[in-house]
C-alpha cells in the first residue's frame, strides 16, 4: 500500500496537480537522472535531465509469486535539448549490465512548478540496452530491466552457521539448530506409527 504525504493527497483530491517520470541509472561511473519534463529538475543532489516527451515505459505487471518482473524503457534523442544520438551512444562506454535502474513518479505543483513530491514505482536491473535509428537523425535508446524481486528465488549454497554467530559473540547460541532446520521432520498432530487408545 502507497501512502502520501498531506500536500500531495490534498493537490490529488483538487485535481491540482502534474505528473512527471523520473528515470535513474546507477552505473560505476556515477548517477544519470533522466526525466519527461522540460529543463533540468534536482532531486536527491541529481540533476534530471528532460526534453519534454523523452521517457516511455511499458506499463509494470505485477506477480503474486515473489517472481521477477520485466519492464521496457525507452529513451528518445532530443537534439535541441544536447541529447542526441550520439550523446544516447555513450552508454555503451558504461559497465550498465546488471546496474541499478529506478523509475519514479514525480508530483508537481502547476502553479509553482514547484516539486511537491517524489513515489518510486520501480526499481531494477538494467538487463540490456539496445539503439534503434532511423533516417533523418531520430534514434531511440531501449532498456530491458528486471525487478529487484529476482532477489527472492536467487539461490545460494552458504547457510549461516553456528560457527558464524560464535564470531560474532561467543556466547550466542542464537544459530546452533540452523545447519538441520532446514531438514529436520516436524510432525503435526499425531506421531506417525502411533495408534489411539
Amino acid at each position: 500500500m502507497r501512502s502520501f504525504n498531506a500536500t500531495t493527497l490534498a493537490k490529488l483530491d483538487a485535481r491540482a496537480i502534474v505528473t512527471r517520470g523520473l528515470l535513474l541509472f546507477d552505473f560505476p561511473s556515477g548517477l544519470y537522472g533522466f526525466w519527461d519534463g522540460v529543463g533540468t529538475l534536482t532531486y536527491s543532489g541529481v540533476d534530471y535531465v528532460g526534453a519534454g516527451r523523452l521517457i516511455s515505459a511499458d506499463a509494470i505487471g505485477l506477480v503474486g509469486d515473489l517472481s521477477a518482473s520485466s519492464i521496457t524503457l525507452k529513451l528518445s534523442a532530443i537534439p535541441d535539448a544536447g541529447l542526441d544520438p550520439d550523446v544516447l551512444a555513450t552508454i555503451e562506454a558504461e559497465a550498465y549490465h546488471q546496474r541499478p535502474v529506478t523509475l519514479s513518479r514525480a508530483y508537481i505543483d502547476p502553479d509553482t512548478r514547484a516539486l511537491i513530491s517524489v513515489e518510486r514505482v520501480f526499481r531494477g536491473y538494467v538487463d540490456q540496452i539496445s539503439h534503434e535509428y532511423t533516417i533523418g537523425g531520430g534514434s531511440v535508446l531501449t532498456c530491458a530491466a528486471e525487478s529487484r524481486a529476482r532477489d527472492n528465488t536467487r539461490k545460494g549454497w552458504r547457510t549461516r552457521s553456528d560457527v558464524d554467530q560464535k564470531r560474532i559473540d561467543a556466547s550466542d547460541g542464537g544459530m546452533r539448530h540452523a545447519t538441520i532446520a532446514g531438514s529436520q521432520v516436524i510432525y503435526w498432530g499425531k506421531y506417525p506409527g502411533t495408534v489411539k487408545k
